[in-house]
């Protein structure tokens, strides 16, 4: 006799087989998508955050054009934008109030779109890196945050120094240019460059930069934009404001897209530990061979993807660790980058 079985209670001998995929992976891997902007707005209620998208525009009642601007520009590119209201005039408190609440939030990239009260405005800018690197390095919580005119030197934070002039004559500065800058890194792929990417609706860039220049603005960890040949307004090179260099933060680390794939990994990871095996596997051979399983999984579908290359199933070990409940995981990866640079020679004959 044959058939399935759910329990072991058959009757007549036989074999009865059941007949499983494999489990499916927890999370979309790479999944983004969502800006933060905090922004004084002339309604609404201070502290509270307003979740707008393409199709439920949820802002608070009576918002202005005004209010809505900065807003348009992130979703050219974002799937979500959460828009933080700050205070009408706002100080160091309200935004540390508001990077307290966000601290539960999960987000891709956050903007700060002022400065135009220079001491005010660079505490403030100063406030949201250290918070920035405390989300990175203490929370475990990967995201960035763009600002203007702001020489952070870490790779969780993006340097906007142009501002740009859109098809109706509007004027963006710097610190509004952000918002577009977060929208656009919040809704990359892990497997793409923002490297040329055209700023839609855009027509110019203030200011200008000579070849000079830009070269000097990159090297300094500045993202800037050009008008290219085609007279489109696009991302010179995707890079953040890492300018300081070591052997264990090399100069990959100034790729946005190295950051997003890096990112991206560890916000998964613990994604896919926390839903799958805290608390469920036996810290034994088995249950560790388990998670090993789980990452191999995940890491194979990155590399199909094109996000990282070379893995093998070796890269990838676990470990029991000092404490009962404790394993220790070992993964290297490489991650992948874009072609940004091509050096050509033509030889006459």
């Amino acid at each position: 006799m044959a058939g399935t079985w759910e329990t072991q209670d058959k009757v007549l001998p036989g074999a009865y087989i059941n007949i499983r995929t494999n489990e499916p992976l927890s999370i979309t891997p790479g999944d983004r998508g969502i800006a933060v902007i905090l922004q004084e707005m002339s309604v609404g209620e201070d502290g509270q955050i307003y979740t707008i998208t393409a199709t439920e525009q949820a802002y608070p009642e009576k918002a202005t054009a005004e209010d809505k601007k900065l807003v348009a520009e992130a979703l050219k590119k974002a799937k979500t934008v959460l828009v933080y209201k700050l205070p009408e005039t706002h100080d160091a408190d309200a935004v540390n109030a508001a990077l307290e609440k966000l601290k539960t939030v999960q987000f891709n990239t956050l903007c700060y779109p002022y400065d135009t009260e220079p001491e005010a405005a660079s505490s403030n800018k100063t406030v949201i890196t250290e918070w920035i690197k405390s989300m990175r390095e203490e929370e475990g919580v990967k995201c960035q945050a763009v600002l203007a005119n702001h020489e952070a030197d870490s790779e969780g934070i993006i340097n906007v120094v142009q501002g740009v002039i859109l098809t109706d004559g509007t004027r963006l500065t710097a610190a509004e240019t952000t918002a577009w800058v977060a929208g656009a890194t919040a809704g990359a792929g892990i497997t793409t460059s923002n490297t040329g990417m055209k700023y839609m609706g855009a027509v110019d860039v203030s200011p200008r930069m000579t070849k000079t220049e830009m070269e000097t603005a990159v090297r300094a960890g500045k993202l800037i934009f050009k008008v290219d040949s085609a007279q489109n307004v696009t991302i010179v090179s995707d890079i953040n404001s890492l300018t300081t260099t070591m052997p264990e933060k090399g100069k990959f680390f100034t790729k946005n897209r190295v950051i997003r794939t890096l990112d991206n990994l560890a916000n998964d990871i613990s994604l896919i530990f926390e839903s799958n095996y805290v608390g469920q596997a036996n810290n034994t051979e088995d249950g560790r061979a388990l998670l090993r399983a789980g990452l191999v999984d995940y890491l194979t579908v990155l590399q199909n993807m094109a996000a990282i290359q070379n893995f093998e199933t070796d890269d990838v070990t676990v470990v029991a660790g000092t404490d009962s409940d404790a394993v220790v995981v070992d993964v290297f990866v490489q991650p992948v980058d874009s072609v940004e640079k091509i050096y050509i020679t033509v030889n006459l004959s």
